[in-house]
């Protein structure tokens, strides 16, 4: 194993000592546990490597993650971590995708300051592919709050997505590349928002 760059074997360290303290979570306190999947969910965002791999698409752990999102349902912030953890190794980690951690971002994915984190990952997913209102649900993701990460997570859908878009959506999404080249301070963004909405027109 010395030949892991020490840099890597540092955050593999991290890894596994967070990984622990999580999965003991029920002793620990709230603001503990909040402390310790904070420190975890910035893990897997960390520059991808094959020796993380292992240790993200881990699905006994992600059992655990699910378990304290069951008991802290409530609480928006922790939500927040949870979803990102679980969908950026879904994402960069080819966690295995289930049935479970697809029930637990449909829950979350209208609800107020959690929807646009849920937005990131839900569209990509293979359960997804299947989902009633999927247009629905892509036009409104771009009205939720924060107003910020529900804007990108919105452009990103339509990005991977805006080829497919249905003739009554066009129009709601010309308008909205329109404001924001309106709104944008510079040459670029002004014209790389124009662009999109002529894509739509």
């Amino acid at each position: 194993m010395s030949n892991i760059p020490q840099k890597i074997q540092k955050n593999i360290d991290n890894i596994e000592s967070l990984k622990k303290q999580i999965s003991g979570w029920k002793k620990l306190s709230d603001e503990e546990l909040f402390q310790a999947v904070k420190e975890f969910e910035k893990t897997p965002r960390l520059e991808v490597s094959i020796y993380y791999n292992d240790l993200f698409n881990d699905a006994e752990f992600t059992g655990i993650l699910l378990d304290i999102y069951k008991n802290n349902a409530d609480n928006t912030k922790l939500v927040v971590l949870l979803i990102s953890a679980i969908g950026n190794m879904l994402q960069r980690y080819n966690l295995p995708e289930t049935k479970e951690i697809y029930e637990v971002m449909l829950e979350n994915a209208y609800k107020k300051n959690v929807g646009p984190y849920v937005a990131i990952f839900l569209p990509r997913m293979e359960h997804f592919k299947n989902y009633s209102k999927k247009w629905q649900y892509f036009m409104e993701v771009k009205n939720m709050s924060p107003k910020k990460v529900a804007e990108s997570s919105f452009e990103v859908i339509m990005d991977l997505f805006g080829s497919k878009i249905p003739e009554e959506n066009k129009k709601e999404a010309a308008n909205y590349f329109n404001k924001k080249a309106e709104e944008s301070n510079n040459e670029y963004g002004k014209q790389y928002y124009l662009d999109l909405a002529n894509k739509f027109k």
